[in-house]
C-alpha cells in the first residue's frame, strides 16, 4: 500500500490545530476577546449571537482586525475598554510608520510563553559555552525584552546562555567588551549587522594601534599595521562564530555579504510586536518553520486580495493554513492566546508563500512560509517601515516656495543601505531650491524618518521635479506612489 508521506508529516501539525480548535472553544476565547473594545463593536455589526459561534468555521465568521483598528482604540479609548486583564506584564510599541505608535499589552504568562518557544529552537544548535550579541532596538521596542527573555527562557531549561545586548548607538562603546569576550552568535536585524561589519572595519585598526601604544605590544604594532594590507571584517576577530539569527527584515538579500563577513551560517526567523506565531528557518533554509504552539495561522490569497482592492467593500475569504495548498501566496492572517489582548483573525500586512506542506529533513513537522512582501501601502527599508499615507500628508502641507501635486518614491539600494529618490511634479515652484529644502525638513520632522536618516539606516539620495509625472494606476483607479529598483532583493555587494 502506498502512503502518502506528506500527510504523514501533517499528521502531527494536524492534530495541533484540532488541539488548538479545541481550546478555541474550552477556554471561551472568542466570548473574552469580545469584551474588548477593538472587537466588541466590529463584530456586533456582523454577528447576531457571540456565543453561537464554534470552532473554525465560527473563528472564521468573525470580521478581520488591523494595526489600523489598534490606532483607532488607542486613540479613542481607556486602557480599560481595550485589555482583558487587570494588570499587564509589559507595554510594547511599534515603530510608529503610520504616525501614532501602537501600544501592545503583554502579561507575564504571555512573556513566557513568546520566550520558551525561542528558547528550545535555539538550544537543538547552542550550548552553555556560547555566547551571544545581539544587537537590538531598546525598549519600549520588542526586541528590547529579548535578551532578558532568552537568558530566563534557557535559564529555566537548565542551559543558561550568555548574551551580549547593545542598541545600535552603543555597539562602538562595546566594542572592547566584544573582542575580550569573543561572541560565537550573533542575533539582529541584517542590514544592521553589515553596518557592524563594516564599522569594524573601520574601527579595529584604530583599536589596536591604540592598545598597541599603552600595552608597548611589538605584536600589536604588527597586526595593527597589517590592516593596512587587509581589511578587517568580524571573522578574522570573532573566529568561532557559527550561526545567526536575522529578522526585521528580509535576509535573502543580505545574507551572503553577511555569511561572507562575519563567517557564519544565516537563518531567517520571523516575529511580530502585536502577538504570537514566530517562524524560523531550519537547516534546509528554504522558507520559515510556523510551529504556532500557541495561534491559528490563516492566509488570504492573492486572489481574494485582487477582488478586495477593486472593491473596498469586500471581505476576502482566508484558507487555514493545514488546508494550503503549496505554492498558494497571500496575506498572514493569527489569531493567538494572549492573556491581555488576544488577536483575533489579525491581518498582518505581510505577503506569504507556502513554500512546502511535506517532509523536511530537519524533522519538524510544520509547514514552511517565506516572506515575500508587503500588502500595504508602506515604504518598505528594512528596518525602518515609512507609511505613504504619512508621506503624503508630509508633501501636502502648506509650503512657502510651491506646492506638490504628484509624487514617487523609488527605493534601490547602495551596498547594503536602501535608497530613496523623490520625484515631485508640481503644482508651482517659486524657489526651487527652498522649495526642496522645505520637502525635507518636513519629512525629517517626522521622528521615524529622522532615526532612519540620522543614523544612516537608509539614504535620501535626491528630490528631483518633473513636468510630467506618470503613476502606475491599479485597483478601483488607486495610484502605485512606491516603486523598487528591479535589483533591490538580489544579493547585496559589500
Amino acid at each position: 500500500m502506498k502512503i502518502c508521506s506528506g500527510c504523514l508529516f501533517m499528521s502531527g501539525y494536524k492534530q495541533l490545530y484540532q488541539d488548538l480548535i479545541k481550546q478555541l472553544d474550552n477556554s471561551n476565547l472568542i466570548q473574552r476577546a469580545y469584551k474588548s473594545v477593538l472587537y466588541h463593536e466590529k463584530w456586533k455589526k456582523r454577528i447576531d449571537d457571540i456565543t453561537k459561534l464554534q470552532g473554525y468555521e465560527g473563528l472564521s465568521k468573525l470580521p478581520y482586525v488591523s494595526a489600523d483598528d489598534l490606532r483607532i482604540i488607542w486613540e479613542k479609548h481607556s486602557v480599560e475598554e481595550i485589555i482583558l486583564t487587570e494588570t499587564v506584564g509589559f507595554w510594547y510599541t511599534t515603530s510608529g510608520s503610520m504616525g501614532n505608535k501602537k501600544w501592545i499589552p503583554w502579561t507575564f504568562g504571555d512573556y513566557n510563553k513568546a520566550g520558551l518557544g525561542i528558547a528550545k529552537n535555539l538550544l537543538n544548535y547552542l550550548d552553555p559555552t556560547d555566547r551571544i550579541l545581539i544587537i537590538m532596538l531598546p525598549p519600549p521596542f520588542i526586541s528590547g525584552s529579548s535578551p532578558f527573555k532568552l537568558l530566563e527562557n534557557t535559564g529555566d531549561m537548565g542551559t543558561p546562555i550568555e548574551v551580549l545586548a547593545f542598541s545600535p548607538e552603543y555597539i562602538q562603546d562595546g566594542f572592547g567588551l566584544l573582542m575580550k569576550r569573543r561572541p560565537n552568535v550573533v542575533i539582529g536585524t541584517p542590514s544592521l549587522v553589515l553596518r557592524m561589519a563594516e564599522e569594524i572595519a573601520i574601527n579595529t585598526p584604530l583599536l589596536l594601534k591604540e592598545r598597541a601604544e599603552e600595552e608597548k605590544s611589538i605584536k600589536l604594532r604588527i597586526a595593527a599595521a597589517a590592516t593596512k594590507l587587509k581589511k578587517i571584517y568580524p571573522k578574522h576577530i570573532f573566529r568561532k562564530m557559527k550561526y545567526g539569527y536575522f529578522g526585521g527584515e528580509s535576509l535573502d538579500p543580505f545574507r551572503k555579504a553577511i555569511e561572507d563577513k562575519w563567517g557564519l551560517e544565516a537563518f531567517d526567523v520571523y516575529a511580530f510586536t502585536e502577538g504570537f506565531s514566530g517562524g524560523f528557518e531550519c537547516t534546509e533554509h528554504n522558507g520559515m518553520h510556523f510551529p504556532s504552539p500557541f495561534s491559528i495561522i490563516e492566509i488570504i490569497p492573492e486572489s481574494e486580495l485582487a477582488i478586495e482592492a477593486d472593491d473596498p467593500e469586500y471581505t476576502p475569504e482566508a484558507v487555514i493554513v493545514t488546508e494550503a495548498e503549496e505554492g498558494l501566496t497571500g496575506e498572514l492572517v493569527l489569531t493567538d492566546f494572549k492573556e491581555a489582548l488576544p488577536m483575533i483573525r489579525f491581518r498582518v500586512r505581510d505577503s506569504v508563500k507556502v513554500v512546502s506542506t511535506g517532509d523536511c529533513s530537519c524533522g519538524l513537522d510544520s509547514p514552511r512560509l517565506k516572506i515575500i512582501g508587503r500588502t500595504d501601502s508602506v515604504i518598505n527599508i528594512g528596518i525602518i517601515r515609512l507609511s505613504a499615507i504619512i508621506f503624503d500628508q508630509l508633501l501636502r502641507k502648506d509650503f512657502k516656495f510651491g506646492k506638490v501635486n504628484l509624487w514617487e518614491v523609488y527605493v534601490t539600494r547602495e551596498k547594503y543601505r536602501p535608497k530613496l529618490v523623490l520625484t515631485i511634479e508640481p503644482e508651482f515652484v517659486k524657489n526651487e531650491e527652498e522649495f526642496k529644502k522645505e520637502l525635507f525638513d518636513s519629512l525629517h520632522g517626522f521622528d521615524l524618518f529622522q532615526r532612519g536618516y540620522d543614523n544612516g539606516l537608509f539614504l535620501f539620495d535626491e528630490i528631483k521635479f518633473v513636468d510630467k509625472l506618470k503613476l502606475e494606476i491599479y485597483g478601483q483607479g488607486k495610484s502605485r506612489v512606491v516603486r523598487y529598483d528591479p535589483d533591490f532583493n538580489k544579493a547585496v555587494k559589500m
